[in-house]
C-alpha cells in the first residue's frame, strides 16, 4: 500500500483524480480555457516531460534489480511505480485535448525528433547509461530536488490560471509523490557519503555535473 507525503493511500488519490478528469471531459472543459495558446504549453509538456517520466520509470526498474539490499530495491521499485503512474495520469489528463486540438497525438515520436527536446532527452539518456549510484544522484537528488519543483508548481499555477483543472489535479497528485522521491534522493546521498570518506569527492563531482 503506497502512501503519499500527507498519508493518503494512492488508491484514494487515484479515485479523486479520475473523478475530476471525467467531470472536466463531460463539461467540455477545453471550452473554458482563458487563452487557446495555453494548449501549446500542454503540447510542450506532453512531448517534453511525459517521456522523461517514462525513462525515469525504466531507469528505476533497472537500477532496483541491481541492488542486493531489500531497502534500496523496494525504494527503487516504489519510485518506478510512481513514475509510471505519472506517465499514465499525464496522458489521461491531456487525452481530452487530443479530441479537439492537433499536435498531441504522437508525443513519443516527437520526443526523439524535435530539436529543442534534445536537451531533456540527452539528460535522461546520460543518466540511464551511468552507473546505478550516479543514476540515483542524478535523478533522485538533482532532478527531483531542483527540476520537478520548478516544473510542477509553476506549471500547475499556469494551468489553474487558464482554467485547466484536469492538469492542475494531476500536477498536485504528482507533486505529493515528488516529496517522497526527494526523501529517497537525500537518503541515497547520505548513505553513499557515510560508506567511506573517499566517496565525498566522487559525490561532489556528480552533484556538480548533474546540477
Amino acid at each position: 500500500l503506497q502512501v503519499d507525503s500527507r498519508g493518503s493511500p494512492q488508491g484514494e488519490k487515484e479515485r479523486k483524480l479520475y473523478a475530476i478528469f471525467d467531470a472536466f471531459s463531460q463539461n467540455n472543459g477545453h471550452t473554458t480555457l482563458s487563452d487557446a495558446r495555453y494548449v501549446n504549453a500542454l503540447k510542450l509538456f506532453l512531448s517534453g516531460v511525459t517521456p522523461l517520466e517514462y525513462q525515469a520509470y525504466q531507469g528505476f526498474a533497472r537500477v532496483g534489480r541491481q541492488f542486493s539490499g531489500a531497502g534500496a530495491r523496494v525504494a527503487c521499485q516504489m519510485q518506478a511505480i510512481d513514475e509510471l503512474r505519472h506517465v499514465q495520469t499525464q496522458i489521461h489528463a491531456m487525452s481530452h485535448y487530443n479530441k479537439h486540438f492537433n499536435g498531441l497525438h504522437d508525443f513519443a515520436h516527437m520526443h526523439d525528433r524535435v530539436w529543442f527536446l534534445s536537451v531533456p532527452k540527452s539528460f535522461f539518456e546520460d543518466a540511464r547509461t551511468a552507473g546505478p549510484f550516479e543514476f540515483l544522484t542524478a535523478i533522485s537528488f538533482s532532478f527531483e530536488y531542483v527540476l520537478t519543483n520548478l516544473l510542477f508548481v509553476p506549471f500547475m499555477s499556469g494551468a489553474a490560471f487558464n482554467g485547466d483543472m484536469a492538469t492542475v489535479t494531476f500536477g498536485f497528485s504528482a507533486q505529493s509523490d515528488e516529496a517522497r522521491h526527494m526523501t529517497l534522493g537525500l537518503e541515497v546521498i547520505k548513505f553513499l557519503l557515510e560508506q567511506h570518506e573517499d566517496n565525498v569527492p566522487i559525490i561532489q563531482r556528480w552533484i556538480d555535473k548533474w546540477f
